[in-house]
């Protein structure tokens, strides 16, 4: 698994790429919110 500053680094980029507004979400948010899958495509964590 990727350590943390390396995910909030790859999850910004793509979020960037694909026109997400990630300016205003601090690294918290970003890992609550957004994860990377094992293909390397950006996707949503479930909310329980």
């Amino acid at each position: 698994m990727q350590n943390n500053e390396k995910k909030i680094r790859l999850i910004r980029d793509k979020m960037s790429r694909i026109g997400i507004g990630e300016k205003n979400l601090d690294d918290a948010a970003i890992l609550a919110s957004y994860s990377i899958n094992k293909f390397g495509q950006l996707c949503a964590v479930p909310k329980n």
